[in-house]
């Protein structure tokens, strides 16, 4: 059980980062400027700029990442994001059939004796559920994008904050759905998601979702808003088709029993359904909006707000 991540440390990111720590030297950076760019440690660029070159096969590539991301460091107009995706493509790139991959196989023989391709398989998109998580993220960034930039989206924030929960066809507890870790806030008197989506950061709409998606085909996201009636108005004007349960309910079970035994539950291809679970002592009314994807409902829960306003 010896993975490629060994390699990548050994032979490939102590050195990536030994070249770009003296060539920043070079450039007349001292060291606590090279820490702060590389986010390191000034004990770990002395380290750096001390110790003789490991030496490696991986010297071609590495020399051309080296140079390009000095060149962004240097430029000073770089996000983090930015160097981070530069290094783990060049990294992805060796592990797919080249240099990192050859390095592994001879390291360790057993997986050149069955011809070993997991990292082709993995990386190159033939693993279908990580090739699915990543879209998840990737739609629930995109309408957090959405909602951020809008002006009037607090107007249908509940007291609890919102929460938006996305998932793939073949998700089925809440670690499949991704969620907002912490909700929804308001900060500045716009809505704000503190902490990047993650995969079950969210139990009580992932439950909901999970239900929705097994009640309505098509249904692959979730946001709870506030449940005034003004909002429960407006998003039946926009096409919700809204179904309220008899009792004011907070817990997801308890919403989802009170759904089974409704008479008016929308019908199977619904495109935008919608929960509303009505107020009561203690109990805040919240309204449940489903969608096909995170990007469509965060866009069509900003026409909500905007009609609100």
């Amino acid at each position: 059980m010896r993975p490629p991540c060994e390699l990548v440390q050994r032979d490939f990111l102590r050195v990536v980062r030994t070249l770009v720590a003296r060539a920043l030297s070079d450039e007349g950076f001292s060291q606590t400027e090279i820490a702060s760019k590389m986010d390191l440690t000034q004990a770990a660029v002395s380290k750096y700029l001390t110790q003789p070159v490991f030496k490696t096969r991986l010297v071609s590539e590495i020399n051309i990442l080296t140079k390009k991301l000095t060149e962004m460091i240097i430029s000073g107009d770089t996000n983090a994001d930015a160097l981070v995706r530069e290094v783990c493509s060049t990294c992805m790139h060796s592990r797919i059939g080249s240099t990192l991959c050859d390095m592994h196989q001879k390291r360790v023989p057993s997986l050149e004796t069955v011809n070993c391709q997991v990292c082709a398989q993995l990386l190159g998109g033939s693993d279908s559920n990580l090739s699915e998580r990543a879209v998840v993220i990737s739609d629930m960034l995109d309408a957090l994008r959405i909602i951020e930039a809008s002006e009037d989206f607090v107007e249908i924030v509940p007291q609890v904050r919102a929460n938006l929960v996305s998932c793939n066809r073949t998700a089925h507890s809440a670690k499949d759905v991704a969620g907002v870790p912490g909700r929804i806030t308001i900060i500045d008197g716009r809505a704000r998601a503190l902490v990047s989506p993650q995969f079950g950061a969210s139990k009580h709409t992932a439950e909901l979702l999970l239900n929705a998606k097994d009640t309505w085909s098509g249904i692959r996201s979730c946001l709870c808003v506030s449940g005034r009636d003004a909002v429960v108005k407006s998003a039946k004007q926009i096409g919700f088709k809204v179904v309220t349960i008899d009792e004011p309910e907070s817990a997801a079970s308890k919403i989802i029993k009170a759904l089974e035994t409704s008479a008016k539950v929308p019908g199977k291809g619904t495109r935008h359904p919608a929960i509303h679970a009505p107020g009561g002592i203690g109990v805040e009314p919240i309204l449940y909006l489903f969608g096909p994807n995170a990007r469509d409902l965060s866009e069509r829960c900003v026409k909500l707000s905007e009609l609100i306003n």
